[in-house]
Formats: C-alpha cells, structure tokens, sequence
C-alpha cells in the first residue's frame, strides 16, 4: 500500500512545520474550492447571460455595420476597447462563442491574480497566495464578473499589468497597458496624473494616443462609443450623484459633494507627491485614490466598478499602505461584498443599506487613504527635513510569511 502511505504521510501533523505553512494549508483548498463553486454556479445556468448577449449583439454589430443598423437599438454602446475586444465573437455562433468567452474571462481573472503577486513580490508558495485568490472569488464584483461574462476581468488585467510594467519601468510597455486601460474604461482617464506626477510625460501621451486610436477605429467603424466596458445597464449607478438622487437631495448638495470629492483626490495626490514614496506604493497608491475619485464621480458608476480596486487593496502587505487600518476594511467590506442587508422586518433600513452600500464603501476608503496619508506626512515631518522629500524604506521581498 505505497500509495495509501503517501497519502497518509502527507497530512501528518509534522508536515506544518510554521505557522505559514499551517496557513497555506488551510487557506489552499478553501481557496480552490471557492473558485471552483464560482464556475459550477456560472456553468448552471443553460441560457447565456444578459450581459453576455449584449457583448454578442455589440460583436455583430461592428463586423456588420451596415446590415446591422438598428438591430442594437436600445443597448449602450461599448466603450472603444470593449468593442475591439468583443468584435471577434460574433465569428462564431452564440454557444461556442459563450463557452469561449467564458474561459478566457476565468483565465483572465487568474491571470491578473499571477501578475498582483509578482508586482507585490509574494511568493505563491507563500500563505498570502491563496488569501488573495479566496478574497478576490468571494467579492461580489469579482462574481458578478463571472457569473455575467463582463469584461470586468479584463479591465483588472489591464490596470494590474500597466501597475506591474510601470514599476519595473517598461516605458513603452506600460504605455500600451495604461491605454489599453484607457481604452476599456475612458472614465478613467485621471489614471494619467499618475505618470504626469511621476515626470514619464512620455507614457502618459503615449497611452492617451493609444486610447485615442482606439476610439477614432470604433467611431469610423459604428459611428458611436461609449465611456465604460463595465455593464452599468444592470445595477444602478452607486456615485455620489446617483446617492445624492436617491435622497432627494439638490442638485447643488450633489455638486457641493463631488468638489469636495474631488478636493480630497487632490489632497491625497500632493501628501503623496511630497513624501516620494517608494515607486510601487506611490503608483499603487496614486492609481487607487483616482480610481476611488472616478467610481465616485462617473454618474453611471456602478457596484462592478469595485473590480479595480483590487491593487490597492492587496497593497496592504506593503508597508506603509494606506489601507493598513481597520477603517479601511469597513469600507472594503462595504464596496467589495455582495452580502443582502434588506430585512422584511426593517424594510425601510435595509433597502437604504443596499442602495447606499457601495457608494459608502468609496467614501469611506477614500476618506481613509487620506487621513493616513496625512497623518504619514506629519509624522514624517521633523526640524531638519524641510525639502519635503522623505521617502519611505523600501519594504522588504515578501518570502514565505
């Protein structure tokens, strides 16, 4: 019995030898099999999904401009880089082309998990691999993804992979990235400030071209475009003017909100500039305070937007992370589950809390970043360092923890 002997040898107690090791053993089949009941739940459904036959019509619709004008009456249109990424679907048939569509957006999503823990040097042996792909399966932007067939997937690989190259200083490479970025999600062309601040002008045109060219092909092609390859028909848009309407609050209250909004990415981008973070923290910092601002102040913002706070919220290994503070995982917990508060018995309180959930979520992790960017700030500060350009210790690899 050779094979009854390994089998038992391998979970003897002795095997853990640290507590990271008992760590990745608990946390590895967990995580394993959270993904795999996310692909049985996406696989039960016979019919395609709403949001998949969008991205079909879309598909149809660019390769057959003509004999399709007026069939996609109704639906938004794609943003330029969904609607290059979706065209080729509709040179196969609807099933095939679901099932195929449907794994490349897991292979996708696995995909950017890889690249998060080499930009965050984690190793995969290491007990923070399989945390990371357990919370990113279990938030409901990341399940809503797969159980739609959105491009929320692919919008995170971009964004991880123009973080990943920026750091290691792929000029041209992170370019393209940042305007694949662009080009999926136009709304957030802020992400450009972030290689403005960092004096690289270079891969800051260079991905504004690339997101142009993007949108000048589509619009020659369809004559349209849209601002968002994240599905913003189904759920209802979570920004602060979508709140603001919600609670029947002026139009100036709404505005008043976005320019302090606003004010507040600023201030976060200035403590920042000013204490020359090291490049990684700085970047994934910079990206997720903007990234915060446009889910905020994008009017069709909605909960899937989450998806691409993914980076900064796994920059909480790195120290000095803003997101290093019990604050930040109220507002990670607001923004990034998909739990129901709504109570027959509370009707009133919980149908509020759904609503206001997300949008809550934002403020407060935005709110968050920059008190512990300013509270970093002041205590950085002492008699001798007036220039202003402390820098943070480089954090050490992040080996086997």
């Amino acid at each position: 019995m050779p094979v009854l002997a390994r089998l038992l040898g391998a979970v003897e107690p002795r095997t853990a030898r640290a507590p990271g090791q008992a760590a990745g053993f608990v946390l590895w089949p967990l995580a394993v099999l959270v993904v795999a009941q996310r692909l049985w739940w996406s696989l039960s459904e016979p019919f395609p999904p709403a949001r998949f036959r969008v991205l079909y019509q879309a598909s149809f619709t660019f390769l057959n401009p003509d004999t399709a004008a007026g069939a996609g009456a109704g639906v938004p249109p794609l943003s330029p880089g969904a609607a290059l990424l979706t065209a080729p679907l509709a040179v196969l048939t609807p099933d095939p082309a679901r099932w195929g569509w449907h794994v490349l957006g897991i292979a996708t999503l696995l995909g950017a998990w890889a690249l998060l823990l080499h930009l965050l040097d984690v190793s995969v042996r290491s007990w923070l691999a399989p945390l990371l792909l357990l919370g990113m399966f279990l938030s409901g932007p990341v399940t809503y993804t797969v159980l739609t067939d959105d491009l929320g997937a692919f919008v995170l690989l971009a964004l991880v992979a123009w973080l990943h190259l920026s750091v290691r200083r792929h000029e041209i490479a992170a370019a393209l990235a940042l305007g694949a970025v662009l080009a999926l999600m136009p709304v957030f062309a802020p992400l450009l400030a972030v290689p403005v601040l960092q004096r690289r002008g270079a891969q800051a045109l260079t991905a504004a071209a690339v997101a142009a060219l993007a949108g000048a092909v589509v619009w020659a092609r369809t004559g349209e475009v849209g601002v968002s390859a994240l599905d913003h028909a189904a759920p209802a848009p979570r920004s602060i003017f979508a709140a603001a309407a919600y609670l029947h609050l002026p139009p100036a209250v709404a505005a008043a909100a976005a320019v302090v909004i606003a004010a507040a990415v600023g201030a976060a981008l200035v403590l920042l500039h000013r204490r020359r973070a090291d490049e990684r923290l700085h970047t994934l910092t910079a990206a997720g305070v903007l990234l915060l601002g446009c889910c905020l102040l994008a009017p069709a913002a909605g909960a899937p937007y989450s998806i691409v706070l993914l980076p900064l919220i796994a920059s909480v290994v790195l120290p000095g992370s803003a997101v290093r503070t019990w604050p930040a995982w109220v507002a990670v917990y607001a923004l990034g589950t998909d739990e129901n508060w709504s109570s027959p018995h509370l009707l009133g309180l919980g149908t509020h809390l759904e609503a206001l959930r997300p949008t809550a979520g934002w403020l407060l992790l935005l709110a968050t970043a920059c008190a512990v960017l300013a509270t970093q700030t002041r205590h950085a500060r002492t008699p001798a360092a007036s220039s202003g350009t402390e820098k943070f210790p480089a954090p050490p690899p992040l080996t086997d923890r």
